[in-house]
């Protein structure tokens, strides 16, 4: 028997004291108690390893999930719902938006932070004494000869 089925038979028909209910697994594998013995002691049959192996990777028979099922090629994931089920890729594509979600979340909370920082009322009467000073440059600007109209001044330069 391979290690890993031993684990499978140990995990799936513990008689809780460190060895497996042998009716369980005889009926399980629609074979006598006996049989079972016997695979325990010295080995089982591939069958056994490769039903072992499947039997890993099957859907759990909890409420959570009722319903749920494998196609017959197995190529999609079928749901209780109607018009849905789901390919690997499917699968594989939720996945990698929850993950780059939660990348989002930690950059947004990254920026949020920097936001505030910059929103603080030092940076806000920094950003007010700038904004003054280029508006004094532009009325200076506006009374300069340079944008005087046809050659006319706003106001005298000389006196």
């Amino acid at each position: 028997m391979k290690t890993p089925t031993r684990y499978w038979f140990l995990s799936n028909f513990s008689n809780g004291i460190g060895g497996i209910n042998f009716e369980e697994a005889a009926n399980f594998c629609c074979v006598s108690p006996r049989t079972v013995r016997h695979w325990w002691q010295h080995g089982c049959p591939p069958w056994i390893d490769r039903m072992a192996e499947i039997s890993k990777r099957m859907i759990p028979e909890t409420k959570e999930w009722r319903g749920f099922s494998f196609s017959h090629d197995g190529s999609r994931l079928l749901t209780p719902y109607s018009n849905q089920s789901y390919s690997p890729s499917d699968l594989l594509r939720h996945f990698y938006e929850k993950q780059f979600s939660a990348l989002t979340r930690v950059e947004r909370d990254k920026l949020a932070e920097q936001l505030a920082a910059v929103r603080s009322d030092e940076e806000a009467e920094a950003i007010r004494t700038e904004l003054d000073y280029i508006a004094k440059t532009l009325e200076k600007l506006k009374d300069s000869p340079i944008l005087a109209p046809a050659g006319r001044f706003n106001q005298v330069v000389k006196k």
